[in-house]
């Protein structure tokens, strides 16, 4: 609303009796007042407008530096120069993932132990990080590529203290596990490998396959003592295989909730079948509900998530003994 708005707005409403009366238009010095804040208040619009969006700078050795703002803290990223996935959504509206990005800002509290499976680069980790500063983070990427970005940007957003990256995939045993990394897409990189063919069709040359230790959930658990709030899970497809290496956690935690990709076509993909997948998450004791608009939850049913083809993030917790209510 303009500031003409709020004087014309005022003089719309009757004096109280015994008042001297409303002049009909102000003073024209008031007046040229009014008009001025009406064009500051333009000004402000404009560049608000521009500010929407990273800050970035080439830094060299194939990297790019992007500032973003969330709520009253400023955050910097390392990000790759050719990645054509997450940098490009990130320097243009400043953040990644949006309803996510919502979600855990409202949901972690200071103290929160928090733990972030397939880290990327450390979007999530740093935000955890920044929004439990009392509390412990860990972010595991197996990609070591990607694990260098994540760790630096956990060092020059100066979370070093609380936050540690490690340097593995997430699995039901430890193992060596064999990975398929997309180059210009390593958020897509996974078990599954994609066909040249598909690959040479959307520009990208063949995926580049690596192996890398697996580490179970559950060996984390004494980083934390004992104590997990909050999981991010995001693995191409390979979630089956975290949440199996997760149940001592699970049960350990019954305040733990966890943000999972959902993506059948990735988890078949993969080698799994989804509704074997949330069969085995009810066995868990766990509920589902969607992340939705402004980071709100919305319950659904395991059937309903079934037929869900994908979502960035859905949450899943314990459903407590004797309760019929979702998250």
């Amino acid at each position: 609303m303009s500031w003409r708005s709020l004087l014309r707005g005022s003089r719309a409403t009757a004096p109280p009796p015994g008042s001297p009366p409303i002049c009909p238009e102000p003073l024209p010095v008031v007046q040229e007042l009014f008009d001025r804040l009406d064009r500051i208040d333009r000004r402000l619009e404009r560049l608000e407008a521009l500010s929407h969006g990273g800050r970035s700078v080439y830094v060299g050795d194939g990297r790019i530096m992007t500032k973003i703002r969330l709520r009253h803290w400023n955050m910097a990223f390392l990000l790759e120069a050719k990645d054509l996935l997450l940098a490009p959504p990130l320097v243009m509206n400043g953040y990644h993932e949006i309803d996510l990005t919502d979600y855990f800002v409202n949901a972690i509290n200071e103290t929160d132990h928090c733990l972030d499976i397939g880290a990327n680069f450390g979007y999530f980790a740093c935000i955890m990080g920044r929004w439990a500063p009392r509390g412990r983070v860990v972010a595991v990427e197996p990609d070591p590529k990607i694990f260098g970005l994540l760790r630096d940007n956990i060092y020059i957003n100066n979370l070093e203290s609380l936050a540690s990256p490690v340097n593995a995939a997430a699995s039901d045993c430890e193992g060596v596990l064999t990975l398929h990394r997309r180059v210009g897409r390593s958020g897509n990189t996974s078990l599954a490998r994609v066909g040249d063919a598909d690959l040479a069709r959307m520009g990208e040359p063949p995926s580049e396959a690596f192996q890398i230790r697996g580490l179970p959930i559950d060996a984390l658990l004494p980083e934390f003592q004992g104590r997990l709030d909050h999981m991010k899970i995001d693995v191409e497809g390979a979630e089956p295989l975290v949440l199996r290496g997760a149940r001592e956690t699970i049960a350990a935690n019954p305040q733990l909730r966890i943000v999972m990709e959902w993506a059948p076509g990735q988890i078949q993909a993969a080698g799994f079948d989804p509704r074997g997948f949330t069969e085995e998450l009810a066995a868990l004791g766990l509920v589902p509900a969607m992340i939705v608009t402004a980071g709100k939850t919305e319950p659904m049913s395991w059937d309903a998530l079934v037929s869900c083809a994908y979502s960035p993030g859905i949450l899943l917790c314990r459903r407590l003994s004797g309760s019929t209510s979702e998250p």
